[in-house]
């Protein structure tokens, strides 16, 4: 492979706005259009900090945006007004174009590449044939409650926590409890993002529900340091997660020992 060195070289962009989601996780806006795909990725840096594999959270074609849990020195280090260095975006997409209906079941902080995904068939008119699933610890752990209503006036979306509280009147009980109450999987794909043991979950339900197995994808994380399949450390078999990745068809990867660790 021939990399160019203009490859690592990141731009800058101001921070517009930060926006806190939740306890632990806040969105921030750039002051730049978004040009990737849903499921496609970033290289996020600030100086002094490192950097860090952020996916995009906005649709095409709007601000750039992305939502970030602080659990390092990178994702904990960015300011409103900052500005922050840009690589990409980087990796292949939700092949949302390609099914009729779409399925996407999203666990935790899985939820922001989801986000991308019905912004986009929203603005394509599409929303209709989206339903989305989505998982949360807690009601205080619900990602974009604001944005929720707004979304299910054009798609379908259901909401559950692993613990509810006093006030939550909503589903108990994991994400994958869902799966078997949605339509029928003919003509349509279902992808999954999320922790390691949710998404292996989820598989053994789409299957079980009647997903082939070319039809469920995968959103992969590993630890991506370069983004564009040089450094090696993102490997899961012999796929590097940041070139032939991050999505997945459960199909090409099931045989991989190390795909749900």
């Amino acid at each position: 492979m021939t990399t160019s060195m203009n490859e690592y070289i990141p731009r800058f962009l101001n921070v517009k706005r930060k926006v806190q989601e939740t306890g632990d996780t806040y969105t921030i806006v750039l002051d730049e259009t978004s040009k990737a795909e849903p499921g496609q990725f970033f290289m996020l840096s600030v100086p002094g900090a490192g950097e860090a594999p952020i996916s995009v959270a906005s649709g095409t074609g709007r601000e750039l945006e992305f939502t970030i849990r602080s659990v390092g020195k990178v994702t904990s280090a960015i300011r409103e007004r900052d500005r922050i260095g840009v690589r990409g975006p980087y990796g292949n997409a939700w092949p949302y174009d390609k099914y009729e209906n779409i399925l996407a079941i999203a666990g935790g902080i899985g939820i922001p590449p989801v986000r991308s995904l019905i912004e986009r068939m929203i603005d394509k008119g599409r929303g209709e044939r989206l339903e989305v699933l989505y998982g949360a610890r807690t009601p205080e752990d619900i990602v974009y409650y604001s944005l929720i209503d707004s979304w299910s006036s054009n798609m379908r979306m259901r909401l559950t926590v692993d613990r509810g509280n006093t006030t939550w009147k909503g589903n108990v009980g994991f994400v994958t409890s869902l799966i078997g109450k949605s339509e029928s999987p003919r003509n349509s794909a279902v992808f999954i993002i999320g922790p390691p043991l949710m998404m292996k979950n989820a598989v053994a339900e789409a299957l079980k529900s009647g997903f082939r197995e070319d039809r469920i994808f995968l959103s992969l994380e590993r630890r991506m340091e370069c983004g564009i399949g040089v450094c090696g450390h993102c490997n899961i078999g012999h796929y590097y997660v940041c070139e032939s990745g991050p999505i997945f068809p459960y199909s090409s990867v099931k045989q991989e020992p190390e795909l749900f660790l």
